[in-house]
Order: structure tokens, then sequence, then C-alpha cells
């Protein structure tokens, strides 16, 4: 097997956090020929398949997944040092502008993170701008954009793109309401809202019930199912960060992937000093990413034994 290069691990790693040729081409300024062709050598050289391509772009083998970490560790050694040779002290300072969507708990989690690059690099300013509007990068409205993108949807080409993790919506409704529901003494009803849900999202029609509000804003909704007044689809991060007790996923349903949060900046900015430091930063999200916010680990999903169970206790 041939010695590994840093130019095939910059290709690795670019596939991997991108999905596809294309877009690891344009992060890395290349053309998306070479990178297949570089991509192609690499899976020769080491006589396995790194990458099984799928409609839905790259999917990483296990031997893909044994090879990245120290693909990563490569990556900060030389990150590391390429910011000592051309002066740390002197680039890393000035302002940096972010935007943010208006979302509680992502942006909780955000701040943590924003206030240790802060702590770490006392002379950078930091310009936060909380918005859900669209932000051209292009225009340098914001150095950086953290935003919710449909499953299917890409980042422009001229957009250096990095999905930090999954969000995922399921089925609420309030254990107490389910309960009563069972034992016949509240009719169990559907909230309805003007958003598109996801699909694989159970339907009030799927699931035999009648609509019976319409509750429009997230926020909005989860208080009307902590209330009792309903079924609704909620983002399942929203309902870890509300912690609301009692909550439920509706018993026999599943959370579906919804959207992914991405962290974007313009490719032009690639050599600033400043973006690769808060870039390199806001990347530990992603291995720190809450399992809970991709439905796993959820409020429980309370089964329809259970209830059962707890209705033969009141009974």
């Amino acid at each position: 097997m041939q010695e590994l290069s840093w130019d095939d691990l910059k290709v690795l790693l670019a596939c991997s956090r991108h999905g596809s040729t294309r877009t690891a081409a344009s992060a890395m300024g290349v053309s998306n020929s070479t990178v297949a062709r570089r991509l192609e050598t690499l899976e020769a050289a080491i006589e396995g398949r790194l990458f099984d391509r799928t409609p839905d772009g790259l999917l990483a083998t296990a031997l893909c997944e044994e090879l990245l970490p120290i693909a990563k560790t490569v990556e900060d050694t030389i990150s590391d040092g390429q910011l000592r040779l051309t002066g740390r002290d002197a680039l890393l300072a000035g302002k940096l502008k972010v935007s943010i969507a208006d979302f509680k708990p992502v942006n909780q989690l955000l701040f943590r993170s924003l206030s240790e690059f802060s702590k770490a690099y006392p002379r950078i300013q930091l310009d936060v701008r909380s918005s859900n509007d669209k932000v051209d990068l292009s225009r340098r409205e914001a150095d950086f954009a953290i935003r919710g993108l449909k499953l299917e949807e890409r980042p422009p080409k001229d957009i250096v793109g990095v999905k930090l993790g999954l969000l995922t919506m399921g089925l609420y409704v309030h254990k107490t309401l389910l309960v009563d529901a069972r034992l016949g003494k509240r009719e169990l009803s559907f909230i309805d809202s003007s958003q598109t849900a996801p699909a694989g999202l159970p339907t009030a029609a799927d699931l035999g019930i009648k609509v019976r509000h319409s509750v429009d804003t997230p926020i909005a909704r989860l208080d009307a199912v902590a209330n009792q007044m309903g079924v609704a689809a909620l983002a399942c991060c929203s309902v870890a960060d509300a912690g609301v007790k009692d909550l439920v996923r509706l018993p026999n349903t599943e959370s579906v992937p919804h959207r992914y949060v991405w962290l974007l900046y313009h490719k032009d900015l690639r050599q600033s000093a400043r973006i690769r430091a808060l870039f390199k930063h806001l990347l530990t999200l992603e291995q720190n990413w809450p399992a809970e916010w991709m439905g796993q680990a959820i409020a429980p999903n309370i089964s329809s034994e259970l209830i059962n169970a707890k209705i033969s206790k009141l009974a």
C-alpha cells in the first residue's frame, strides 16, 4: 500500500464533511473531476472503498470511519502550525460577524461554544445577529451563518458549508391527556399548523383523530401540548430544552428527520486566520450534537402497554 499524503487526507475529510465530490470540490477550490479522481486514486492506493456512492451522496464505509480520526488529528496539527507560522497574535484580532437563527435550543448550544471561543481569543470581537431572514454571505452581511436547511437542500457553490447536526420532529402529547383519552374522559384531538410537517410524520387522518385546534408558531404549539390541548408535531430539541414534565411521544410513532443545521461561510474567506479559528472551534459541535435532538433518548416514547397499565391502576 502506498503512503498517504496530506493531500489524500484533505480529500477524505472534505468528502466526509460535505457528502459529495461536488461540494467537497467547491470547499477545496478545485474542480469536481479533480476530487473524484483523487478519491478514486486514494481508494486504489489503500485497496479499499472509502465511500459508498448513493443517490443521496457519499456514505462513509467502516474503513473511512477508521481513517477519519487520523485525518482530523493531522489537520489539527497542520492548522495549529500554520497559525503559529503566520503570527497568531497579529492575525487573531478584530471583528467576526455571526448570523444565527432565532431558535432558542440551538442558540443555547451555540452561545456556550461562542463563549468558550471568546475566552480563548480575547482580541476577537463577536458581532452576533439573531434573525430568521436569509443572510447574503457573498455581500459580507455576515462572516458566518448558522442555519437549518431542508434535508435535500445544499448551500450555494460559493459557500463553504458543514453539517453540524440533525434536527428531528415527532408527535407529542401530555401523558395525562393520553390516559384520560384511553379512559374515555376526554377526546384526543390534533393541533394543526400552517407549517409543513416533515415527510413520514403521521397526519391526523393517519392517526384517525380529528383536527380541533390550529397553532402556528413552534413555541406556542409546545405550550398548547404542555397544557393538554392535544397532539402536535414538535421539534425534539424544543421538547428536550423545555423540560416539560409528562410530555411524551405519541405511542407507536417515531421521530423523523426534519432539518440539518449547517455552519456556513464564503469560500473567499478561507485564508483568514480568524475565520479558520472560529470554524475549527464551532466544528466541535458536530461531535457534541445532543442525541435527543436527533430523536434519541428524548422524552419517553411511552408505549400502549404502559398507558394501559396506568389506566388499570386508575380503574
